[in-house]
């Protein structure tokens, strides 16, 4: 059962993680305040992704037992391309296809808590006891996951678009200071330079989206369907890229993505397909839309502005070149890097 502790405490614990805004910290504040309160062995927490016609993933992001607490980010998690196995634990592999919040193994020592974001399954709180729960418990277990899945979800408002849903700007500058944190154990800038152009070595890439022509989109149309048209785009961003990828909207008609770690090659096939998919669909009433895109890789110890500034360049290499296609930054002409860039939309 749960340990006796104050009411003050465990106020003072939940104030604690619904502070938090980093979502693998609150993870990790989560772990600890129930590992406080419960009598546990272990205590794991993972974070469950999903892909279109592909079975859940499972990443364990928090360890917890005698020794002391394990944390891992998503982005470390990624570099290791090595979701969990849990084939083998079929317990665990139960709580993915479950429709209860709550499961408890045959001797009452093992509990799993599911947690849901936007009805669908988030997380998995995985947790070995020394003694049974009681009902009381429970009750108490489920009413904190419901303050945790509450804040996930203001969390997810104050992070996205307002119109498109996709993540916002603010939130760009704070997953890009992620990813170059963990790239700084990394070898040197320029080893990771060459890294990116190999087509065999996963790594992470930053992509600056724009619609060809949108102003005369709203010029002629009004921009009632220039929203559609940012809407729709959105939509088909979704459809054709990862639930790890990172999809943004930066400001008007220009989108950012975060891609990887993945190959050179595995980017640019994915981008292409985006590309296609936007130009194959017929917008209403207005018929053909084209996006145009500049890329580059993401190299540790820069702030957000040097790296927006060479895929910046590349898009508006793109932009010159014709329209509707997607430019590495290191594809281009030295000259073209040096002269800078001109207004092109």
């Amino acid at each position: 059962m749960l340990h006796k502790s104050n009411p003050p405490d465990l106020l003072h614990s939940l104030a604690e993680f619904t502070g938090l805004i980093d979502r693998d910290d609150l993870a990790a504040s989560l772990c600890i305040t129930l590992f406080e309160m419960l009598q546990a062995d272990v205590m794991d927490f993972y974070r469950v992704t999903h892909r279109a016609n592909q079975r859940p993933e499972l990443h364990l992001l928090v360890e917890f037992d005698q020794q002391g607490i394990r944390q891992h980010s998503m982005e470390q998690l990624r570099a290791k391309q090595s979701p969990t196995p849990h084939t083998a634990d079929g317990f665990l592999a139960s709580a993915l296809h479950s429709n209860s919040g709550l499961l408890i193994d045959p001797t009452g020592l093992r509990v799993i808590l599911c947690l849901n974001r936007q009805n669908e399954l988030y997380a998995l709180l995985d947790f070995r006891l020394k003694n049974g729960l009681s009902a009381a418990d429970l009750r108490m277990l489920q009413g904190i996951v419901r303050i945790y899945e509450n804040h996930i979800a203001l969390l997810d408002y104050g992070e996205t678009d307002t119109l498109t849903g996709l993540l916002n700007r603010k939130t760009l500058e704070r997953q890009l200071l992620k990813i170059v944190s963990s790239l700084q154990n990394l070898p040197s800038t320029e080893q990771l330079q060459q890294l990116s152009r190999d087509d065999e070595t996963n790594y992470y890439f930053l992509v600056v989206l724009d619609i060809d022509h949108f102003k005369r989109v709203n010029d002629k149309w009004g921009h009632l369907f220039g929203d559609e048209v940012l809407l729709t785009i959105s939509q088909i961003k979704r459809q054709n890229f990862r639930e790890v990828d990172y999809l943004f909207r930066f400001g008007g008609e220009e989108f950012v993505i975060i891609l990887g770690p993945q190959t050179r090659a595995s980017v640019a096939m994915a981008l292409e397909r985006f590309r296609e998919a936007v130009a194959q669909h017929d917008f209403a009433q207005i018929g053909t839309i084209t996006i145009s895109g500049g890329i580059t890789d993401i190299r540790p110890f820069e702030v957000l502005s040097m790296t927006l500034g060479r895929a910046d360049l590349a898009l508006y290499a793109a932009k010159e070149g014709g329209r509707n296609q997607m430019l590495f930054f290191d594809t281009l002409p030295e000259s073209q890097i040096q002269s800078g860039s001109e207004e092109l939309f």
